[in-house]
């Protein structure tokens, strides 16, 4: 008997999901959703690249070969994922996905892009710093991560494409299209 009302309020709960999830994709714009979807797909790729960085063994971290493949692995969940968030989003579009941007939209765009340009200005020159040090022989950090530069730069690509959708997200969604 407790189970079957535990199943029951169990069951309401997740109607009371579902019926929120379909609620938010109606009120959702597909521009909204689309980068939403990339801003997922980045977060989870972001994701992987830092759990596999942090559960290296420090041979692995040294090891050209295993940064190669993962980086390698990066590249191909990268391009996996976009082309099926893509496909799926193209099936649920009434051709929205080909429609060019409005005045607004571009505006926002822009603004997404210069705050990725900054952060990738940012790790770029970082990188370059780090290279410096390594390459005079100063030891920046007590345990040394081997191809640091690499790792700065991959990091700044990652967090630059999450700043733009996110950034993209925020401005569609406040109205705040200018600063």
């Amino acid at each position: 008997m407790k189970l079957n009302i535990l199943y029951i309020k169990y069951a309401e709960a997740d109607m009371d999901n579902k019926q929120k999830l379909i609620q938010w994709l109606q009120e959702t714009s597909f521009k909204e959703l689309t980068l939403s979807v990339d801003f997922l797909v980045t977060g989870y790729i972001g994701y992987l690249y830092v759990s596999a960085l942090v559960n290296a063994t420090p041979e692995q971290l040294a090891s050209i070969t295993w940064l190669s493949t993962l980086l390698l692995q990066i590249i191909i969940y990268s391009i996996v994922l976009m082309v099926i968030s893509y496909i799926v989003l193209g099936l649920i579009s009434d051709n929205e996905l080909y429609q060019p941007m409005d005045v607004r939209e571009k505006q926002i765009n822009l603004v997404g892009y210069k705050y990725s340009a900054i952060i990738l200005q940012v790790g770029v020159i970082l990188a370059l710093v780090q290279y410096n040090i390594a390459a005079q022989g100063f030891e920046f950090m007590q345990s040394s991560v081997p191809h640091l530069p690499l790792h700065i730069l991959v990091g700044a690509f990652l967090l630059a494409e999450l700043a733009h959708y996110g950034v993209q997200l925020y401005k569609g969604r406040t109205g705040d299209i200018y600063g």
